[in-house]
């Protein structure tokens, strides 16, 4: 960035291109190879060189040297990002230059325009992504007119997106940095509760992961993904947090027919009948045979956790 971002003369053109083609040459993905890496590293400085150049000659210029620069680093950004693309596509290379040009202008005109109309970064961001898109779109399909590109080769272009792919990078590379940070303790007490999950259902895994952050659920679902893992974990570690987990879970309350019916004849012996009755009167039938089973001695079978709903929610509208 220019020492005196308020003067546009402090702005170097060739100087700030070969910074942006040295900070691109650091990040190039593996599968770009030496030849394909020197032509997007030349292209960057080139087109970035010829832009700075333009917008120092024009004479009503308002741009100071921190916009020319802001103006210059989006060229240099989607150059970089749009010769990957068109490269993994395996566009005939004769192509490229033709492609990359539309997209250099494109920036070069909309960025200019918005940064002169003070439009905020934000907003910039988005609107250069879109209209980026659309110039190269246009580009690829100008081509296939031509008959020199074919379909499937313009839709493996289209299909593509450094841009992306770098932004999941870069998320997994936070997530892999937080789990890190983790203690082991921590990391066997998530594979521990994997074991258990392995018999879950998928919704109840669902249901489970909903507890956790995005780093604990990633180290879940990693060791919910190992085979055998019962076996490459050490059991006695296992055994442990199983008894902690056990430790912090409530107890079970256990439900019967016998204690949810005495519950109920209780509440109807200690209560007015028309009481009773005005809370069933629009209960299903099995409800009110429930109920009125008390007032007659003759009990109303049913599972017991329904019996011990129904006489908890007698007892509710009674109190």
């Amino acid at each position: 960035m220019p020492e005196d971002e308020n003067n546009i003369a402090a702005f170097d053109p060739e100087a700030f291109a070969s910074d942006l083609a040295g900070q691109a040459g650091q990040v190039i993905p593996q599968d770009i190879n030496k030849n394909e890496k020197e032509f997007i590293l030349g292209i960057i400085y080139r087109f970035c060189k010829m832009a700075g150049e333009a917008i120092i000659k024009e004479e009503n210029t308002t741009l100071n040297a921190g916009e020319a620069s802001l103006v210059v680093q989006f060229i240099g950004e989607w150059i970089f990002h749009k010769s990957i693309d068109i490269i993994r596509a395996e566009i005939d290379p004769q192509y490229y230059e033709g492609i990359l040009q539309k997209v250099a202008f494109t920036v070069y005109d909309i960025a200019k325009k918005a940064v002169e109309k003070q439009i905020p970064q934000d907003q910039l961001i988005t609107l250069v992504e879109a209209q980026v898109k659309k110039a190269f779109e246009k580009a690829l399909a100008d081509l296939q007119k031509r008959g020199v590109l074919p379909e499937n080769a313009v839709n493996n272009a289209l299909n593509q997106s450094n841009v992306d792919s770098m932004s999941q990078e870069q998320v997994v590379e936070e997530l892999e940095e937080e789990i890190k940070n983790m203690s082991d303790e921590k990391i066997i007490k998530l594979a521990s509760l994997a074991v258990l999950m392995k018999n879950f259902s998928s919704e109840k895994i669902k249901n489970v992961l909903q507890n956790f952050n995005k780093p604990e659920r990633d180290v879940i679902l990693k060791y919910l993904k190992t085979s055998d893992l019962d076996k490459k974990l050490d059991t006695k570690a296992i055994l442990k947090c199983f008894d902690e987990m056990k430790s912090t879970l409530p107890e079970a309350i256990v439900v019967s027919y016998e204690k949810a019916y005495k519950k109920m004849y209780k509440i109807v012996k200690n209560s007015q009948k028309y009481e009773i009755l005005n809370i069933i009167e629009k209960e299903r039938p099995n409800v009110k045979e429930f109920v009125l089973s008390c007032y007659e001695g003759k009990r109303k079978k049913m599972p017991a956790y329904v019996a011990d709903v129904i006489s908890k929610y007698v007892e509710d509208k009674i109190s």
